[in-house]
């Protein structure tokens, strides 16, 4: 499944809607409630993906390995920079970077990548697929980056887009996430979906190509 992403070469905004399948994603990790965030995922028996920022995982090293074992890992930059401000050797060096921090840390380099702030173009778009990672954006953000955000709110905005093939964009920094990621992963149960990762979600629910996806949250 992530080969075929990989030779469309299009960002990835959701699945195919097919199936009971919807994909929680945590930016910006890892951090202090990664393993709060791990151990939720695991008494709910539920995946993630994780994208993570390279110049964090030497704080937290032993992070990306334990949040490999409960789905998938990705890219999410070194320095979380706004890739389209920087030169192309620049922002190839941001990715390549990263690959090989993750693959030092785990053993083999993320096959998926998110840019920060959704900011990417025709050049970056080509530089990550070259470097064989498969971009993946989301349609459903739980706008849990606001400032002391409160908890019913995030809540509130990824249940709103809950449906079969979402991909919901959390971030793994935030205390208020950890304490809404339990009620996420109810509501999630009890609309009779079932959170995967990234790569089980493109498996299971492939989107077509050219798949628009309504964004919610925003």
């Amino acid at each position: 499944a992530l080969t075929i992403a990989l030779r469309r070469g299009q960002p990835i905004y959701c699945g195919g809607g097919r199936s009971n399948a919807v994909a929680l994603t945590f930016d910006d990790g890892p951090g202090p409630y990664t393993e709060s965030i791990l151990r939720i995922l695991r008494e709910h028996d539920a995946h993630a993906t994780f994208f993570l920022v390279g110049n964090r995982i030497q704080y937290w090293p032993d992070a990306p390995r334990a949040e490999a074992a409960e789905g998938a890992v990705g890219n999410h930059t070194w320095s979380h920079p706004h890739l389209t401000d920087l030169p192309h050797w620049l922002a190839w060096l941001e990715l390549a970077r990263t690959q090989y921090e993750a693959q030092h840390r785990i053993g083999w380099k993320p096959k998926l990548f998110r840019p920060p702030y959704a900011s990417h173009s025709r050049s970056i778009d080509a530089t990550a697929s070259k470097l064989g990672l498969v971009e993946v954006l989301w349609n459903v953000d739980a706008r849990d980056d606001v400032r002391n955000a409160k908890v019913r709110d995030v809540v509130r905005n990824a249940v709103a887009g809950l449906r079969p093939g979402a991909i919901v964009l959390l971030h793994e920094i935030h205390p208020w996430t950890v304490r809404a990621l339990p009620e996420i992963l109810r509501a999630v149960r009890l609309r009779g979906l079932r959170a995967v990762s990234v790569p089980e979600l493109l498996a299971l629910d492939p989107p077509p190509p050219g798949r628009h996806c309504p964004l919610t949250g925003r």
